[in-house]
């Protein structure tokens, strides 16, 4: 019988063998919290006319996968879910490494391709082909950073979990750690720190992926993308510098843009979002918590022709390799 307590998951590249065909996992997935893994099977069935009994004209017509997995996040384990949804990054550094993470523009990306293995003894699955849609990382003061990554895979199939695989040591990202600046649109980001001023964030990007369905095939064959989107909200204490920022938005006669960083720094180990908005639906100016004034800004991802970029995200380090 399943033990549900002994679920885990285990991450394979499928760098070599090409989008879609199943490998073997290399690493156990550490700090997972929930995962789920679910089959998309596409039956379709014709009514037949003339008879009160439900139509026996049925047929398979396509199938693939998806699912989701939820982690408390730290500077080690973020990697596997960057290098999926990005293009797979080429690190730099001897003993501290870094990993910069940034959102296309012009061009296709090519992500770490992945085989994701779900399971407890005798529940045992495979995902192939994994990519992540959507990428949602938040913090709350008092807790750390979590992230939820819904995916989608060419199929499902059952077999063997690989045995034998160490489990890292890992630190966990704090808000304890965690501070925001926020800058106008043409200086440069991470200069304007707001002391004692974050509450919490919010992001969530999309990268518009679809599988691909062919004639001639019952599993899609291929993946595509669309024009990537992405929100980050914001929820600050009402300080003297938040206040000098809204009192900046409440005398704007455009739309308010903004750079913001969400930085935790653990040294050597470090955390950065990169974020670049249009302040979007207003601000919330007397929001409540525990008896003080808080403000929540809603910001929608947008180009910044200066920085060439709209989204980022870079990890530092101790890790030289992943998925080898």
């Amino acid at each position: 019988m399943p033990v549900t307590d002994l679920i885990k998951v285990q991450i394979g590249p499928e760098t070599a063998t090409g989008w879609g065909t199943c490998v073997a996992a290399k690493d156990k997935l550490l700090g997972v919290t929930d995962a789920n893994l679910n089959i998309v099977d596409e039956v379709h069935q014709v009514e037949k006319t003339g008879w009160l009994y439900p139509s026996d004209l049925v047929a398979e017509v396509s199938q693939s996968g998806e699912g989701s997995i939820m982690l408390d996040l730290s500077y080690e384990e973020i990697l596997y879910p960057l290098d999926n949804f990005f293009d797979a990054a080429t690190q730099t550094g001897t003993t501290t490494y870094t990993w910069p993470y940034d959102a296309p523009t012009d061009t296709a990306i090519t992500p770490q391709y992945m085989t994701i293995e779900f399971g407890a003894p005798s529940a045992e699955y495979e995902a192939c082909g994994v990519l992540f849609t959507e990428l949602n990382i938040s913090g709350e003061a008092g807790g750390i950073w979590t992230g939820s990554f819904p995916f989608i895979c060419s199929k499902v199939d059952d077999g063997a979990m690989a045995t034998g695989l160490t489990e890292r040591a890992i630190e966990l990202i704090r808000m304890a750690d965690t501070e925001i600046y926020v800058d106008t649109w043409t200086s440069t980001i991470g200069t304007t720190k707001l002391d004692d001023a974050l509450i919490s964030f919010d992001l969530n990007v999309t990268a518009n992926r679809h599988l691909k369905q062919f004639a001639g095939e019952i599993e899609p064959q291929d993946h595509g993308e669309g024009r990537w989107s992405g929100t980050l909200t914001t929820v600050l204490e009402y300080t003297a510098g938040v206040k000098a920022l809204v009192d900046a938005m409440s005398a704007a006669t455009g739309v308010v843009q903004r750079m913001i960083r969400i930085r935790a720094t653990s040294a050597p180990k470090s955390a950065t979002i990169d974020f670049y908005g249009t302040l979007m639906n207003g601000a919330d100016l007397f929001d409540d918590r525990e008896g003080n004034v808080t403000v929540s800004l809603e910001w929608q991802g947008t180009y910044n022709d200066t920085a060439s970029e709209w989204f980022g995200i870079d990890v530092v380090n101790n890790v030289a390799d992943i998925l080898v």
